[in-house]
């Protein structure tokens, strides 16, 4: 009876174990994510009439449940970087503030966002200068969480641009590292 209970106790642990692993991958940040978002606001999102980008200070998870089937055979997507980005999104987080874009970009939340696009509030201090930020650089850039194949060769991220919270786009980025 004690072998029992002590394989027990052992199966316990290492499924906890393992739980917790799993949890702090999911939860941590990676350097090439920051990467992936550069290359994209520099590659969509970036011009010469840019001078500033107003960036949603959390990601948003499109599709709740991972990369469509179109998107998935149209962009050609591995099992492990569709697993990654559906694990990544099921959750929301914050984007640092560390990223180095080449413009200066303010990191702005949903509820500036709404305060700016309200009529009644849009004219208050808080939320004129996200007005003016949004309206004068082409307006809302929000993203995705990355995910990455098991050998972090390739990525992929939803990206949209929202200008007036009504109007925008997004697309699906599927990168390779070089």
């Amino acid at each position: 009876m004690v072998r029992k209970t002590t394989h027990w106790v052992f199966a316990l642990l290492g499924l906890l174990a393992s739980l917790g692993c799993f949890a702090i991958w999911l939860l941590s940040w990676e350097s090439e994510e920051y990467a992936v978002y550069v290359a994209i606001v520099r590659a969509a999102y970036d011009g010469p009439d840019i001078s500033h980008h107003v960036i949603l200070d959390t990601t948003e998870p499109w599709g709740r449940w991972g990369v469509t089937p179109f998107h998935s055979k149209v962009l050609g997507l591995p099992i492990d970087v569709r697993a990654s980005y559906t694990v990544k999104n099921f959750l929301r987080f914050h984007l640092p503030s560390t990223m180095r874009l080449g413009n200066p970009y303010t990191l702005a939340s949903e509820n500036e966002l709404k305060a700016s696009y309200n009529e009644q509030t849009s004219k208050t201090l808080r939320a004129t200068e996200p007005t003016k930020l949004i309206r004068g650089n082409w307006g809302v850039i929000t993203f995705s969480r990355v995910g990455f194949d098991l050998h972090r060769k390739h990525a992929v991220v939803y990206a949209q641009l929202i200008f007036c919270g009504l109007c925008g786009g997004g697309d699906y980025f599927y990168l390779s590292k070089e």
